[in-house]
């Protein structure tokens, strides 16, 4: 754990690239895991290197919890390697999302099942006490919804872990406001997925909902392919779909939504999930159908009018570019397609902002191929890019 008093921090894996996230905040008497994440890799095969911590893996020492920022695999992807007895915890729809993922795409995988279920949950603002770690979870915007943030006090110091976030997003009220309320700020631990992109803003949440009547006044049909747990997305979208137009899913993806709306106490969209019988309605009045890239969807994609269609890409580019892609086929089912998307990651330039109110002693960039590049967006010198397994010092 390294030596010396106070509080330290550590990224165990998610110094140098992006995703497999998994970090430290520690004292002499008490230990938080952030994330357990698995690596990323557009590789046909791919296996992510397990992570081995000390204590949280094995026996070899104490561990008082582990907590998560949300529900993508980069961040979760290895919560089973966690021992049976140290607590976990994340947002109570950031577990049912979970849960219902793995009963989704895991049915035989019992004891992940089991181990979700057991999840500790929080809210945004509650405290919570681990020895002398007072971690607060505040809730923030990205792809996921019900992402968190989370402010960690020890010894007398404060740090914020950002996590991944966005100010874009649909909830960028919240933002603003986190941000505007956060106090003083010693160590701004942040994420620096786009920093190696080129410079400039990203089209909005809002934005892109609002482009959806138009397509569905040019075109009939309009298929959407985003990603499943991107809930906040396919909710917008639903939600812009004119009245005496049907707007369909699948009933996984209308499950998801359902229990996003439940938790939050709003509307469940108009949503329903298709089935054949009401596929001549469909092709009489047209609407939004949300697909995802497999042999049952293509079946239905051909079903209707190309000539009156269009398939709207809504998840990042990479998928598309990866060699032996099948993507750009399934692309080409609908008579034309679109990019309709934006990052669920902060730019560079909303970084620089989010560092700039909270005037932190000293910046740590993670989740990033590009760490180095941190420092040329704070020249003062307040950077400390540090190396997986590195201990960090925060007094």
């Amino acid at each position: 754990m390294g030596a010396g008093r106070g509080l330290k921090f550590c990224i165990h894996r998610g110094s140098h690239q992006i995703g497999g996230m998994a970090a430290e905040f520690s004292t002499e008497n008490a230990r938080v895991i952030i994330d357990m994440g698995d690596e990323l890799s557009l590789d046909d095969g791919f296996v992510s290197a397990p992570l081995h911590i000390a204590g949280v893996t094995d026996a070899n020492g104490s561990c008082d919890a582990v907590l998560f920022t949300h529900y993508h695999g980069d961040h979760v992807g290895q919560l089973e390697r966690v021992r049976p007895d140290i607590p976990l915890y994340t947002g109570a729809v950031a577990k049912d999302i979970m849960c219902m993922s793995a009963e989704h795409n895991q049915p035989e995988n019992h004891a992940l099942r089991n181990r979700l279920a057991g999840i500790r949950t929080f809210a945004d603002g509650e405290k919570l006490k681990f020895g002398d770690i007072v971690v607060t979870p505040l809730m923030a915007d990205h792809s996921a919804c019900d992402s968190y943030m989370f402010l960690i006090e020890a010894a007398g110091r404060r740090v914020l872990y950002t996590g991944d976030f966005r100010l874009h997003g649909i909830h960028k009220d919240i933002m603003e406001r986190l941000i505007a309320n956060a106090g003083k700020i010693d160590v701004l631990v942040t994420e620096g997925t786009t920093i190696s992109r080129a410079v400039g803003s990203f089209t909005s949440e809002n934005e892109l909902a609002e482009r959806i009547p138009g397509y569905l006044k040019r075109y009939k049909y309009v298929f959407v392919l985003c990603a499943t747990t991107n809930v906040d997305r396919i909710d917008a979208f639903a939600n812009a779909v004119p009245e005496g137009k049907y707007c369909v899913s699948d009933k996984y993806q209308q499950s998801l939504v359902e229990v996003v709306s439940r938790h939050q106490g709003k509307k469940m969209p108009k949503l329903l999930y298709y089935g054949d019988n009401i596929l001549p309605d469909i092709q009489k009045l047209g609407g939004l159908i949300f697909v995802r890239a497999n042999p049952r969807f293509e079946r239905i994609i051909k079903k209707f009018d190309r000539s009156r269609s269009i398939l709207l890409y809504s998840m990042w580019d990479g998928y598309i570019d990866k060699p032996g892609s099948r993507l750009p086929e399934f692309l080409s089912l609908a008579g034309t397609w679109e990019k309709l998307h934006t990052s669920g990651h902060a730019s560079a330039e909303d970084i620089r902002h989010v560092a700039e109110k909270l005037s932190p002693e000293v910046i740590i960039p993670m989740h990033t191929d590009a760490p180095h590049r941190m420092k040329q967006f704070f020249p003062a010198g307040n950077v400390a890019v540090l190396q997986d397994e590195e201990w960090f010092s925060c007094m």
